[in-house]
């Protein structure tokens, strides 16, 4: 029995054909991309970054350049006027009452000032017990060695030994007696209204002091 060739139809051969070049292409084209990737470079590493492209150091900041003003030293009192005549270089004591201070003068000139404290009450003395330190022209009647003087503050704790510290210096002062410029067993009153009327100062400017005090001393106390 003899068969005769097959023979296909028009279509069949035209979409073979189409198949056979999109196989081709996909074929052709994956290996494209096979050996593009094969190939291919590696990525770059990003610059390193140069010295002008980095970001500055921060700097410090810049010391102020204006030197703050030095505070200003306390103020001292005003040396009072000087009253009446003085005789060349003659060495002389103002107490001014209001200013807590005793100015050691030779002649007009001011060589020392001692903080001191006087009377508990202000104003001119005017009857004994008064607690009121007297203004005046006076001078220095006696100097006299107190450090083993005591007194009686009345607080219950008996006579207080060194009340007066190491020196009395007596005033002459014409009404009044027991007048003068001594120390304390208590600093920490210089500077306020305490006495009985008395001049009260520190123990060691009191020795300094009376080196330089002698008997007939001018002595002002003033307001």
């Amino acid at each position: 029995m003899l068969y005769g060739k097959r023979r296909f139809p028009l279509w069949a051969k035209v979409a073979g054909l189409v198949l056979v070049v999109v196989v081709g292409f996909l074929t052709g084209y994956a290996g494209y991309t096979l050996y593009r990737d094969l190939t291919a470079p590696p990525p770059e590493m990003p610059a390193e970054p140069r010295p002008a492209d980095l970001p500055a150091p921060p700097q410090p900041l810049p010391e102020h350049s204006i030197t703050p003003a030095p505070l200003p030293a306390p103020q001292q009192p005003m040396p009072p006027s000087v009253p009446g005549k003085i005789k060349g270089d003659q060495v002389w004591l103002h107490v001014v009452k209001g200013d807590y201070r005793m100015y050691l003068y030779r002649g007009k000139n001011v060589e020392r000032i001692y903080k001191v404290a006087v009377g508990a009450n202000g104003g001119q003395k005017q009857r004994v017990g008064d607690s009121r330190t007297p203004t005046g022209t006076f001078s220095v009647q006696q100097i006299q060695k107190a450090s083993s003087w005591t007194y009686d503050f009345g607080d219950g704790n008996g006579p207080t030994r060194g009340a007066y510290g190491p020196w009395f210096i007596r005033l002459k002062t014409p009404g009044w007696s027991g007048i003068g410029i001594h120390g304390t067993h208590d600093p920490g009153s210089i500077g306020t209204m305490i006495t009985q009327g008395c001049v009260r100062m520190r123990n060691h400017e009191l020795e300094e002091l009376k080196k330089m005090v002698f008997v007939g001393m001018k002595v002002v106390i003033s307001e």
